[in-house]
């Protein structure tokens, strides 16, 4: 019995890893720079809290000292999913990955598992689950921090959008975008806000929704190469029947993309089929 109920867990945690296998990767997206932005006016804005006596010298450092962390941990983060779309190839068929991963886990379980080995004790997880409730709580203190403000100013785009990404980093996603959608029309330029609730919808809608359509529409008027937007209002086209205004905007993003990478491959399929 304990063995059917394994080979289901097994299934359906294979599914959760071939779906992306089975559609197209877009475009990698700029949210480790957006972190970074949100850290360093977060740095900003202890030291205009010392200034007000709002914070003590020691409890400054403190956060400094935490927000820094975080950065280093972004700046990692960013680095390793850049690598990770540039190096994937995509050539291993879904079925092959289906089949051999499991095989190869319970083999290797079978030569190197201890199925006798006594659970952890809590008590040495303790410091671990300590630091992530730390970390959570500072959010949060973060998130008030910033609710205060957007109510004392509703005006201050900027505090908006960093409410809108501190609410999202704690998973509160529908406070976030409201917050995002204060915030757009204060900022009329900032292309990074639009990007980020447009990422939210779309992974909601599982594709470019009309309202991620149009935030991505304002990125590329600002920015016309902006890739995520390229692509992703390039589907928009395409399911509307503008096949001309589609094939204009791949055809741009493959000429942005690295030769070679995965991404480009992908888009290059693409504009074979409309053709």
């Amino acid at each position: 019995m304990i063995w059917i109920l394994f080979g289901g867990l097994t299934a359906l945690a294979m599914l959760g890893l071939l779906m992306p296998l089975l559609r197209p990767a877009p475009a990698g997206s700029a949210r480790s720079a957006y972190d970074m932005a949100v850290y360093r006016d977060q740095l900003d804005e202890i030291s205009r809290d010392i200034e007000r006596g709002l914070l003590s010298p020691d409890q400054a450092e403190a956060a400094r000292t935490e927000i820094k962390r975080r950065m280093l941990t972004a700046a990692e983060g960013g680095a390793a999913a850049i690598a990770a779309e540039t190096e994937r190839t995509g050539g291993w068929p879904s079925w092959l990955i289906a089949l051999g991963l499991p095989l190869l886990a319970f083999g290797g379980y079978a030569l190197l598992g201890s199925p006798n080995l006594p659970d952890q004790p809590y008590s040495e997880r303790a410091a671990e689950i300590a630091e992530i409730r730390s970390q959570v709580a500072m959010i949060e203190t973060t998130v008030k921090r910033l609710e205060e403000k957007v109510k004392a100013n509703p005006s201050d785009g900027k505090n908006w959008a960093m409410l809108a990404r501190s609410q999202r980093a704690i998973g509160r996603t529908e406070a976030a975008k409201d917050s995002y959608r204060k915030a757009i029309p204060l900022l009329p330029e900032a292309i990074e806000p639009r990007i980020e609730l447009a990422g939210l919808l779309i992974e909601e809608g599982q594709g470019p929704v009309p309202e991620a359509v149009d935030l991505l529409r304002q990125v590329l008027a600002h920015e016309p190469d902006q890739p995520d937007a390229l692509y992703f209002v390039a589907q928009a086209e395409l399911a509307a029947g503008r096949r001309d205004q589609a094939k204009a905007m791949l055809s741009r993003l493959a000429g942005l993309l690295p030769a070679g990478s995965s991404d480009r491959v992908e888009v290059e399929k693409q504009l074979d089929r409309l053709k």
